[in-house]
């Protein structure tokens, strides 16, 4: 997924956002829609939008703009570089005390692409001694909840802070017992002789990806935020429906390969909709962790700015 070091992935604290300037390119008349995606199968939908001119059959006029990962794509809305962006929910949460955003609609819901990967030495989890996570990430979140389902206080387990990238390897090391992160980093664990043994979903987190609209430019463009919303539904359901062709179409864009889009597929659940009471109740989890690991400065209230309701799927 967008996976960063503070969301599905990275709190990156950037000194760029607070100095970012106004985008009066972005309201000139007859300007692009620019919306900043990462670089990921996970973000499927909006590659085949784009890639089959979907946006361009419904007269919208949309450009896609791609990142490294959702955290750089929210970091240019807040930086008003981009209309709309779209990222996983604690990438947001750690963002809006910097900007006016505007949270639209779930695009992806998983329980199953962050996963933990326990060591090849370690036969039980109840013997983990170091735990490798994201500091500030759901990396960590799902850890801390991973530790409590397996009964281990996670002051008597040592947290071992990493990157991403490095877990596979502290792990075949033998420098941690178990790790929790999204992937491609469990597979990869996998290869250094890991074995999954839990998804985020069975310690109770379920990540979900939003498409967030900046607050001015939702107030004054509200049908071509529908109208998205509308292609992004439609390319979700082809998706789900016809993954070879999503796969198609990541690679003509992003140079992903076929079989790693397929393969990250499996593990994920496309489709816009509205938030839930399900959602929020998730919500609360993570904006009380954030606050308890002092990554924002106090509990986030999410419910000010998501916008319940906007979006409606069509009629059948």
């Amino acid at each position: 997924m967008e996976r960063i070091a503070l969301t599905r992935r990275a709190f990156i604290a950037s000194s760029v956002i607070a100095a970012a300037t106004r985008p009066t390119h972005l309201l000139a008349q007859g300007a692009p829609i620019k919306i900043g995606v990462g670089s990921d199968p996970v973000y499927s939908s909006f590659y085949l939008a784009a890639h089959e001119k979907m946006f361009e059959a419904k007269k919208l006029n949309v450009a896609l703009q791609l990142y490294a990962d959702g955290s750089e794509a929210l970091n240019a809305l807040v930086a008003q570089q981009v209309s709309l962006a779209a990222a996983a929910e604690p990438t947001h949460m750690v963002r809006f005390a910097r900007a006016e955003m505007r949270p639209l609609a779930v695009v992806y819901q998983s329980g199953r692409y962050i996963k933990m990967v326990l060591g090849k030495d370690i036969d039980n989890p109840g013997k983990i001694k170091k735990f490798g996570i994201v500091p500030g990430s759901v990396s960590e979140y799902a850890a801390l909840l991973a530790l409590k389902m397996i009964g281990l206080d996670a002051s008597t387990v040592q947290m071992v802070r990493s990157g991403p990238p490095e877990l596979p390897a502290l792990l075949a090391r033998g420098d941690i017992d178990a790790f929790f992160a999204w992937e491609p980093w469990p597979t990869n664990g996998i290869k250094q002789g890991g074995r999954v043994i839990m998804t985020s979903k069975e310690v109770g987190y379920t990540d979900t990806m939003w498409i967030t609209a900046a607050a001015a430019w939702f107030d004054s463009n509200t049908e071509a935020a529908r109208g998205i919303l509308k292609v992004l539904a439609r390319s979700c359901e082809i998706v789900v429906r016809e993954p070879e062709r999503a796969a198609a179409a990541v690679q003509a864009v992003t140079r992903i390969p076929v079989a790693q889009t397929l393969s990250a597929l499996k593990d994920v659940d496309p489709g816009v909709r509205d938030f839930t009471d399900a959602d929020f109740e998730s919500f609360d989890g993570i904006a009380a962790f954030l606050a308890q690991q002092k990554v924002t400065p106090s509990v986030v209230d999410f419910r000010r700015v998501i916008q319940r309701g906007f979006y409606k799927p069509e009629r059948a």
